[in-house]
């Protein structure tokens, strides 16, 4: 009788700990488990389903694929990008700022017919006596076109087919030469050291990744390598960088892709936009000549609430100390950092010459609104850090340069039609 009563006692334990599901002996029990993975942040397996909770199958480390961007990011917010494992399909999502699109904040431009006048205090600009300009509405970018923002368009290699340097500023490639204010972002600086045909390349691909209609037809591109030497860690380094230096460009102004402003746009909206305000004669975009200084004066302290220039590059106050290399305040600046004019501009005077689509050559009252129709020199306007402050004047105009010039002060910004 004890025998059967022991047995039966040990019975009915074996019983509870069989329904409890996890006091067996694993050494003695063929595991389950799901047909399911199971994933953390590393790794990837199948859970047991038998009630051992630490037994699994098949645990290994992911296998991901490349990283897919779910969307762009904005000057407003930050986009992602995800990679998912092709064993267990465990999806890790990341913030996207090396590759994010940094879309250009525009200003309206109210167009309208500007009959020319005589300036006497002032440069010509395009607006001469006798010749009568009509313009349509236009965005504008508020700002120059930044490292950041050619960095971001020219690192997509499903655009840049021509493989063109996506950051070729000298304040990136000699950073001890051409140094950055304190308190400035670098890649907040504007883009320099490309030529025009870079210009309107970017342009096009700009458009095609916003699924516009590309403005520029551009055939027989030629690319050039320049090898630029610069101090490092380890002493003297050089590097290449690769520009676009000929080709044989159209444009098709009724598109709706983004394009270099004419060099009448240019003027109208550094102007301000409307030949009835006061500051449409400005000498400055935004701002008027110091009291008791020439328009045409190579200091000017009517500058130094809108723009750098060489006499306020150091610390924004104009002196007489030009910034010399190696020092703070030798190269571009933070876009911005100075007032706008009345659109809301910045930077129309000084910082870095811009590029305009027009050819360069004298303007006549028989010149039309797009400028001369050839010639071997591109338009450049605004002035720059390294120029004095008469080429800063809205009306100022230089003799253009070859459009593949290149250099610490040449950049440029983009508009497009105000129907799309």
């Amino acid at each position: 009788m004890k025998k059967h009563k022991w047995f039966a006692v040990i019975s009915a334990m074996v019983m509870a700990f069989a329904v409890a599901g996890c006091q067996i002996d694993s050494d003695r029990h063929e595991h389950s488990f799901s047909k399911d993975w199971t994933s953390d942040a590393t790794d990837h397996w199948h859970a047991a389903t038998c009630g051992h909770i630490t037994e699994v199958s098949g645990k290994a480390k992911h296998t991901f694929g490349e990283y897919v961007s779910n969307n762009d990011a904005t000057t407003e917010a930050d986009g992602t990008k995800t990679r998912e494992c092709s064993v267990c399909g465990y999806k890790d999502t990341v913030t996207d700022e090396g590759s994010k699109i940094i879309v250009p904040e525009f200003v309206f431009v109210k167009g309208g017919t500007v009959t020319g006048a005589a300036y006497t205090n002032n440069y010509k600009g395009v607006f001469i006596e006798g010749r009568t300009v009509t313009l349509s509405d236009f965005y504008m970018s508020k700002y120059e076109v930044t490292k950041a923002q050619y960095k971001a368009i020219m690192e997509d290699t499903s655009l840049n087919t021509l493989k063109i340097t996506a950051d070729p500023s000298y304040s990136t490639l000699k950073p001890k030469t051409y140094v950055m204010v304190a308190g400035e972002e670098d890649y907040e600086r504007p883009v320099e050291n490309v030529t025009w045909y870079d210009a309107v390349y970017f342009c096009n691909l700009l458009s095609q990744k916003e699924g516009l209609e590309p403005v520029y037809t551009i055939n027989n591109p030629q690319t050039s390598t320049a090898s630029i030497s610069s101090a490092g860690a380890s002493g003297t380094e050089t590097v290449s960088i690769k520009y676009i230096s000929s080709a044989t460009v159209t444009a098709d102004h009724t598109k709706n892709g983004y394009r270099l402003p004419t060099e009448a746009e240019w003027e109208y909206a550094a102007r301000g936009g409307d030949p009835t305000k006061a500051d449409w004669n400005y000498v400055f975009s935004g701002a008027d000549t110091a009291e008791g200084v020439s328009y045409s004066s190579s200091k000017n302290a009517g500058l130094d609430s809108v723009g750098w220039y060489l006499y306020n590059s150091i610390n924004g106050t104009t002196g007489d100390t030009q910034p010399s290399s190696g020092k703070q305040g030798y190269g571009t600046h933070q876009v911005g950092k100075k007032a706008p004019n009345r659109l809301g501009l910045y930077d129309m005077s000084g910082n870095v010459w811009e590029w305009c689509y027009d050819w360069s050559g004298t303007i006549t009252t028989t010149t039309p609104a797009d400028g001369a129709t050839s010639g071997s020199n591109r338009v450049l306007r605004g002035g720059s850090w390294s120029n004095s402050a008469s080429s800063a004047s809205v009306s100022s105009r230089n003799s253009g340069s070859s459009p593949r010039s290149r250099g610490s002060g040449l950049g440029f910004r983009v508009v497009r039609p105000s129907s799309n």
